[in-house]
């Protein structure tokens, strides 16, 4: 079940990479450079997080619109965006051998650098 819920996330974030503008691929980029440079990632390890970071993006912009067209409430909107970010935090955790808690100030950095770019 894993494998195929991990195919198709991958395969999402590889859909949806080539349709995401150029502020999200930047955005994108930035993150990746500096979880690099901070834990010492792989080129493997770069794209499979710079995928993972992708397909979140993409889940949250999605949630946004559905609540937007009145698909959604806004707390299904909370929780789909729960769930994101919870796959998302796994997927950092795995790649990194690091807890949450020690990634916490680093994804706290982040969103702060991410929102003044």
């Amino acid at each position: 079940m894993k494998k195929i819920l991990l195919t198709f996330v991958l395969a999402l974030a590889f859909t949806a990479t080539y349709g995401q503008n150029k502020w999200q691929q930047k955005l994108n980029k930035h993150f990746v450079d500096a979880a690099t440079k901070e834990y010492n990632l792989t080129k493997t390890q770069q794209k499979e997080l710079a995928d993972y970071r992708t397909a979140m993006v993409l889940a949250f912009a999605e949630s946004n619109k559905q609540e937007n067209d009145g698909v959604i409430t806004a707390e299904e909107k909370k929780a789909k965006n729960k769930e994101a970010s919870k796959t998302f935090n796994n997927a950092i955790i795995k790649l990194t051998n690091k807890t949450y808690q020690e990634l916490n100030p680093f994804l706290a950095r982040m969103r702060k650098e991410l929102k003044n770019l």
